[in-house]
């Protein structure tokens, strides 16, 4: 009879997940991670040249380690190349409020962006402010979260390398060059050491191409990538393609890559934004066993979108509503930011964020 109170309890007792495989797992993420709203100051000469701006760009996010420290276990950084420093440092938004005679406040106080390196921000000139300017910055206020608390999930890190201007403002961003992208890699490796990061190679190993490792061999189980980082190129055009130039299944290189398709020597990871009109693809994907980053909204909120992206199997699901508590939060059941993949898994083990 003793042993029936032990066996009710171990019944109740949630089932640890740390079994699991980084594809059997769905995780919430930031969009725009870094964003901080435009001042208040602004808002009217930023509506004089754009009115869509004005209310797309009005929402600010907390600090990264807030964020962490909430449950995100994705975010994602619009990055731009900054060799000699200043570049972004004048933007014309500020400019033209003094000249309309409004009392803008001081841009960049710091002097972060006089510092060369590269710069972390939405849009130059006009979306440009940020809790992180620099990539340094995010990076060592992300390992400090995670020194503190070494059995995190894995943390996915998504990079959108921007160099395309945008007329008519007049910052002209420097090329995302094969040898940017290197430098980049570096970049990284300055501020978070190799042994932290779940690099392409460590899937693809002995096999051919990373595809062929994936989908015989697999991802890593959650216990062994507990405090570790992952990253990922965002990019889908020729910024990617100056990536994969002379490493097609990513050999040697530090990020992941968004294949062009499912039967590339570089298939691991792909972005999906779109849950409702790619739902089936994201489906068919994960059941495979690849790796798959997707929305929950896209500015406002979105039920139905949402509803996709938790159905559709993404392991990685970005939005702007990660507040508890807040109005149309895109959180799973219980307000919570992990859990096992419905797709790839099925199960109901609980994970430990």
């Amino acid at each position: 009879m003793r042993a029936l109170p032990l066996l009710l309890l171990t019944l109740a007792a949630p089932a640890i997940a740390d079994d699991l495989k980084l594809n059997q797992i769905q995780a919430i993420g930031s969009h725009n991670s870094y964003h901080v709203a435009p001042p208040p100051a602004l808002i009217k000469t930023i509506r004089s040249i754009n009115k869509n701006w004005s209310e797309s760009w009005n929402y600010t996010h907390p600090p990264l380690a807030e964020q962490l420290e909430l449950g995100i276990r994705q975010f994602e950084l619009d990055i731009f190349v900054d060799t000699k420093g200043g570049l972004f440092a004048n933007p014309l938004a500020v400019k033209l409020a003094k000249l309309a005679g409004e009392n803008p406040p001081a841009f960049d106080p710091a002097g972060e962006l006089a510092k060369p390196g590269i710069k972390v921000m939405h849009v130059p000139d006009m979306d440009c402010w940020s809790t992180v300017p620099r990539l340094k910055m995010a990076l060592e206020e992300i390992r400090a979260w995670s020194d503190q608390h070494p059995r995190h999930l894995p943390v996915m890190i998504l990079l959108e390398c921007k160099d395309q201007p945008q007329p008519p403002l007049p910052v002209k961003p420097e090329a995302f060059s094969r040898e940017r992208l290197l430098d980049l890699e570096q970049e990284i490796l300055a501020v978070i050491p190799a042994r932290r990061i779940l690099k392409p190679d460590d899937i693809r190993g002995d096999a051919a191409t990373l595809r062929e490792a994936v989908l015989k061999k697999g991802w890593p189980a959650l216990d062994t990538l507990r405090g570790k980082f992952l990253f990922a190129l965002d990019n889908t055009d020729d910024i990617r393609g100056r990536y994969l130039e002379g490493n097609p299944a990513l050999e040697g290189r530090l990020i992941f890559a968004s294949a062009p398709d499912e039967t590339h020597p570089a298939a691991a990871w792909f972005k999906c934004n779109d849950p409702e009109k790619e739902q089936e693809k994201i489906r068919e994907l994960v059941k495979a066993g690849y790796l798959v980053r997707t929305r929950a909204d896209t500015g406002k909120p979105d039920p139905e979108m949402k509803a996709k992206a938790f159905e559709s199997g993404a392991q990685w699901i970005s939005t702007d509503r990660f507040k508890k508590g807040a109005d149309q939060q895109s959180l799973f059941d219980g307000d919570t930011m992990a859990r096992e993949n419905p797709v790839s898994s099925g199960g109901t083990k609980t994970i430990e964020p």
